[in-house]
């Protein structure tokens, strides 16, 4: 859709991407600014990739994003190519959240900048990484530059869903749906561009929920394995287990806020797998553990597995809106335990 947009010239001055962290928002951004800019657009990306610390680069490895139209793919290493992957670019603007936020003055500075010629650039671009982190100051600034958006600029907003954009700046963007890739295809990609086991590309795949940013920054084997395993166990323990015992369970989870998202992904993939294992037992992701779901699934009431899944969604909200994560864990597992 974006290649026959740049080819037919018809591209939408501020366009809307959601979906999950690290499925491909921004990479998608910073390569169609590439290749509305570069100066020898080929049938094939010839070094567009992006490493596995979201360090951008020019090697032939990795991660390549290619628009599979004729003489659009940006070639990565022309002047303009690399300027705007390395973010020198004076009319390649990245906006980032500073502290908490997108601040006002940020978008003030954005606004100074837009009122001004471009430098060199054919088309000017504007990310907003986050976008869902404006504040209403912020947000209603930069509604007025979409409102009467400057010549040859184009605004990409990146975000992980509509609803958490302000209405009125949604309804100027074209929306673009970044759906979360296979995962089969993730699998395929750590075995044979990482050099992964294929038990272990499968636990990584199962627990990136679809992101390649988030299976690329747990694909240390050994940790993936060991923490899934301890979840799990303590997961088919814990309705038996003494609250103490659970209490304690929480709390260590919540001491390292690093994996604390791993681990409730990783409980929210184990329910679900109970939940669908008696209805549809080819449908599990964690296919590793098909006997100990068979042993388990019949004793388990599907409602119940539900209301503990909802569970884990409402722990994660509270602790993305700085919740105290011990206080959330501890209530998580004591409602996993009823």
């Amino acid at each position: 859709m974006l290649a026959a947009a740049l080819r037919k010239n018809e591209v939408p001055h501020a366009m809307l991407f959601t979906g999950e962290a690290g499925i491909g928002k921004k990479t998608t951004a910073i390569t169609f600014a590439m290749a509305a800019n570069c100066e020898s657009p080929g049938p094939m990306a010839s070094g567009v990739v992006f490493s596995d610390n979201g360090v951008q680069s020019t090697s032939n490895e990795d991660i390549r994003i290619p628009l599979e139209n004729k003489n659009i793919n940006p070639c990565g290493t022309c002047r303009p190519c690399r300027k705007i992957v390395s973010e020198k670019h004076p009319d390649f603007h990245y906006i980032r959240p500073e502290g908490a936020y997108i601040k006002i003055e940020q978008i003030r500075t954005l606004c100074s900048a837009l009122a001004r010629r471009p430098h060199e650039a054919s088309v000017r671009f504007v990310l907003l990484s986050d976008a869902h982190l404006m504040n209403a100051e912020s947000g209603n600034a930069l509604l007025k530059i979409l409102e009467e958006p400057p010549e040859n600029t184009i605004f990409i907003l990146a975000a992980p869903q509509v609803a958490d954009i302000l209405s009125t700046i949604v309804s100027r963007c074209r929306h673009f749906r970044f759906n979360p890739i296979p995962e089969d295809q993730l699998e395929a990609y750590l075995i044979e561009k990482k050099g992964m086991s294929p038990e272990n590309a499968m636990v990584v795949a199962s627990l990136s929920g679809g992101s390649i940013g988030r299976a690329l920054s747990i694909k240390n084997d050994k940790w993936a394995v060991v923490h899934r395993k301890r979840i799990i166990d303590r997961m088919e323990m814990i309705f038996r287990k003494s609250a103490g015992q659970d209490l304690y369970f929480a709390e260590s989870l919540s001491r390292d806020k690093k994996t604390l998202a791993i681990s409730l992904e990783i409980m929210k993939s184990w329910l679900r797998d109970l939940a669908v294992f008696q209805y549809c037992p080819d449908r599990i992701v964690n296919r590793d553990l098909q006997s100990r779901f068979a042993a388990l699934s019949d004793t388990i009431d599907t409602n119940r597995l539900l209301d503990k899944i909802s569970a884990i969604w409402q722990v994660e909200r509270a602790i993305k809106g700085n919740a105290n994560s011990r206080l959330a864990m501890e209530s998580l597992v004591i409602k996993l335990s009823e």
